[in-house]
């Protein structure tokens, strides 16, 4: 793998939420120019996807959560989350949480600490979430 490769976000999602809000928000992010670590564009044939997945989690400045009941289902999602939230431990801000059809009550039972954190909702559309996003990366990370 290429050392020197680095994304600006890393999309870790359930697969039920790909063609709903994973792809259109990584696309819509991708044509703003920047770049998303998204397991359909970064994954090939024979790849060891746990070691894929490390490698574009160390190299992206952030992770986008996309946090559905899906996402909450999956117990080894919780690994990509755990990755990310090590990276804060430096007190630099890098899970940037987007809640797909949740509400706090949901993430709240799921996780306190997750749902304490102010997310972007998906109910106003990817376009509004790239806004969102595109404003909290233009602020000083911490």
């Amino acid at each position: 793998m290429d050392d020197k490769k680095k994304w600006d976000f890393f999309i870790s999602h359930a697969f039920e939420d790909a063609r709903e809000t994973a792809k259109p928000l990584c696309d819509a992010l991708n044509a703003q120019g920047f770049i998303c670590w998204y397991v359909d564009y970064a994954l090939k044939a024979g790849d060891n996807m746990r070691a894929s997945i490390d490698y574009g989690l160390s190299r992206s400045r952030f992770g986008i959560v996309i946090v559905s009941k899906q996402f909450l289902e999956k117990r080894w999602k919780q690994n990509d989350l755990n990755d990310l939230a090590t990276r804060e431990v430096e007190g630099k801000r890098v899970i940037l949480p987007v809640w797909h059809k949740m509400g706090f009550r949901e993430v709240y039972d799921y996780s306190p600490i997750l749902a304490d954190r102010v997310a972007i909702s998906t109910e106003r559309g990817v376009d509004y979430v790239v806004k969102r996003i595109i404003e909290v990366v233009k602020l000083p990370c911490g």
